[in-house]
């Protein structure tokens, strides 16, 4: 990832970041919501945010973020200067769970040694 790309995923993070706290209305985003990772291209054109949710439905919490999409991306336009907005798209960033599966797995293996 070049130097610009970082730039603008840090900047993405940060600012839908205060978009989703400030911002937004729907009932299913009203949870504690923490944008982990912004992921973009190269060529800046498309941007995939990964969030985690503290309590709560993941899958609603990306349905109507995804939903909310072009008006978050409406928000973006009126925050940032940027040539381009990226198109954007969420995910749940399943990192944590897989980092707890891993180490029940190891837990597991040390009880049976």
């Amino acid at each position: 990832m070049s130097y610009r790309s970082k730039k603008v995923a840090s900047l993405l993070q940060e600012v839908i970041s205060e978009i989703i706290m400030h911002e937004l209305n729907d009932p299913a985003l009203k949870q504690f919501i923490t944008i982990t990772e912004v992921k973009i291209g190269e060529d800046l054109k498309k941007a995939i945010i990964y969030f985690t949710v503290y309590e709560g439905d993941t899958k609603e919490v990306e349905k109507a973020l995804n939903r909310a999409k072009g008006y978050i991306k409406k928000l973006l336009g009126e925050k940032i200067t940027l040539k381009y907005l990226p198109d954007i798209e969420f995910r749940q960033d399943d990192k944590i769970e897989k980092e707890k599966r891993l180490d029940e797995l190891f837990a597991k293996i040390l009880k049976e040694s």
